[in-house]
């Protein structure tokens, strides 16, 4: 074997003729393309050579497969006993490409050009070449995802299954789901499909490939739970959701107090097969106790038990008095109860707002760099004080924390609403859809752009999206674009079926209908809304103003406003109160509010 095809590479000689490699303990043989692949990565190490740039080189004219170059990198690597997360070898620099950064040496006694033995060696290897002689290993190496790319990659964790003779603990596989996602979701890199819209797979199983599609997602992370007595069992696997390839797995079996460790540990191997540029993020440690109550408050929550999800919250705290996530999710949990009380026509207690109030304070004291503390602070500023200023600064904050979950979005689209920063709604409510194609609120950009004042491009919106609607919601979105840009045969359309799908008799509805045909619009809202118990007050407020009622409007108003319902602040950009003009019972309702 003569010494000019022979290279000292890193603590491997490199026999290119022979087609090996061997150290002191070990002798390698290698296929001809990963010879080709060791030694034009030799040739060009001064320099980091691209993904594209080696397809060229080395499989030029060839129809392969997109994973081929992944297929050989990680063949190679596993020859030279190399590690991608701590490479001696091969480095790899994401969106860049690879670099040999292994010393090399020529092992010939007159000093060759390296490039010189690169043709040698390349004529000799395309004698006995063999095509595609490797095998996928059972672990792809995926450092080298996007590396020309400035996407992010998008990812869906999969809600965990569940399996255990305890029944009332599932709680925690879907604790474990959210807890990775909210993880996952600080990478800048990775785009994470949110919670609402991955739960439908629990149990609705569907193939991965119809995951892809109903997601756009590229990877899928799923896994299982199993629980026996205090012990706990978490297997993951990251599966390369387009090709349906299984990359990476792990078992991990512990006690149940490690299972915020162990959320973690999935979250942080996530993280590095995916090669990204990891956050440093601090985790505080919280007694399991009081963390398993949180899991049982948040499972409450999804499923529509408020009052068991604010009784496990206070639980959490109970058992860990600085527990600043559990007080900032109880101080949502009451605005968003007194929210769902106003919008159902429920009566009001302004002690709700001090309640969420005080707790956000508790929270702010705790940890003041968490995004859902920020968030309870900034539904404070704006529900509480009226300060708008600073609730801007807290839902950014907010935002750039947390800017893939929902809650953060939902609340931070209504505040751009009520302040008049419809771009930054449209803007916000468009990146919800994204992360969230199943976003369990579709109407955002449709209120954006409703009021703004595009009736027009309202209608449109609810057209593209009248499938998703129930009809009684859709034929109302209608009624109040029919009455905000003056449609009188839009109205006398969609007005009879908004009735009829609130069960109003067809009776009422048909006098309606003559009113609003022979007397007007004014006539007939004055009608419809005396009549059935059906709507809310703020509801009722609005038509009596588009009636010309401004001050059966306006009194309205002054009660929802004493009341400190959250549907008021919407008093001026609601296109119905606009109507009020310059009625001073209406100009003291914005002072009020600090809206003027």
């Amino acid at each position: 074997m003569s010494k000019e095809n022979t290279f000292l590479v890193g603590d491997w000689q490199v026999k290119l003729d022979g087609l090996s490699i061997q150290n002191k303990h070990q002798h390698k043989d290698l296929d001809s393309k990963l010879m080709q692949l060791l030694v034009y990565l030799m040739t060009n190490r001064e320099r980091v050579v691209s993904r594209d740039e080696l397809l060229d080189q080395l499989w030029k004219n060839q129809v392969v497969a997109d994973d081929v170059l992944n297929v050989a990198i990680s063949s190679l690597r596993k020859a030279l006993g190399d590690n991608f997360k701590t490479p001696a070898y091969i480095k790899t620099l994401p969106r860049k490409g690879y670099q040999l950064i292994a010393p090399v040496k020529a092992m010939s006694s007159n000093s060759r050009n390296i490039k010189l033995n690169w043709m040698i060696a390349a004529l000799l290897v395309l004698v006995i070449a063999t095509l595609f002689w490797f095998q996928l290993p059972p672990e792809v190496d995926t450092s080298d995802i996007n590396p020309d790319s400035n996407q992010p990659i998008r990812l869906a964790v999969l809600p965990f299954d569940y399996y255990s003779s305890i029944k009332n603990r599932e709680y925690i596989a879907d604790g474990l789901t959210e807890a990775i996602i909210n993880r996952l979701v600080q990478e800048s890199d990775l785009q994470v499909t949110s919670r609402s819209s991955v739960m439908q797979y629990k149990v609705k199983k569907v193939p991965i490939k119809e995951v892809v599609e109903q997601l756009n997602v590229e990877w899928v992370l799923e896994g299982s739970v199993q629980l026996e007595g205090d012990k706990i069992q978490v297997t993951a696997q990251l599966i390369d959701a387009v090709r349906d390839v299984h990359i990476w797995s792990e078992t991990y079996q512990r006690n149940l107090s490690d299972l915020f460790e162990i959320q973690a540990e999935v979250a942080s191997e996530i993280v590095t097969r995916l090669n990204l540029s990891t956050k440093n993020v601090t985790l505080k440690q919280i007694p399991a106790a009081a963390y398993q109550r949180f899991l049982l408050a948040q499972f409450y929550h999804y499923k529509g038990e408020h009052e068991k999800a604010m009784n496990a919250y206070q639980q959490a705290i109970d058992l860990y008095p600085d527990y600043a996530e559990a007080y900032a999710h109880l101080s949502h949990g009451y605005f968003y109860g007194y929210r769902s009380r106003s919008l159902t026509g429920g009566e009001q207690t302004s002690e709700f707002i001090d309640k969420a109030s005080k707790l956000a304070t508790k929270a702010l004291q705790l940890d003041p760099n968490s995004p859902y503390v920020q968030l309870a602070m900034a539904l404070t500023y704006l529900y509480k004080d009226y300060d708008y200023q600073a609730a801007g600064q807290a839902f950014q904050l907010a935002f750039e924390g947390k800017n893939q979950d929902l809650m953060v979005l939902e609340w931070y689209i209504e505040y751009s609403l009520i302040t008049k920063r419809f771009d930054k709604a449209e803007q916000l409510a468009i990146h919800m859809m994204t992360i969230s194609p199943q976003a369990y609120n579709k109407t955002r950009a449709y209120q954006a752009l409703y009021y703004r004042g595009d009736f027009k491009g309202a209608d449109q919106e609810v057209a593209n999206k009248s499938a998703i609607f129930s009809a009684g919601y859709r034929e109302s979105l209608y009624v109040w674009n029919s009455l905000a840009s003056g449609n009188h045969d839009s109205l006398l359309i969609h007005a009879p079926l908004f009735f009829k799908e609130l069960k109003i008799p067809q009776k009422t509805i048909d006098e309606f209908i003559v009113l609003l045909k022979n007397k007007g619009r004014s006539s007939a809202l004055n009608f419809i809304v005396e009549k059935p118990p059906t709507f809310n007050n703020y509801e009722k407020a609005k038509f009596y103003a588009w009636a010309g009622e401004n001050k059966k409007s306006i009194l309205l108003l002054q009660t929802l406003v004493a009341k400190r319902d959250l549907e008021v602040l919407k008093l001026v950009i609601e296109p119905a109160f606009k109507l009020l003009g310059d009625e001073p019972g209406y100009i003291a309702l914005l002072k009020q509010l600090k809206l003027n």
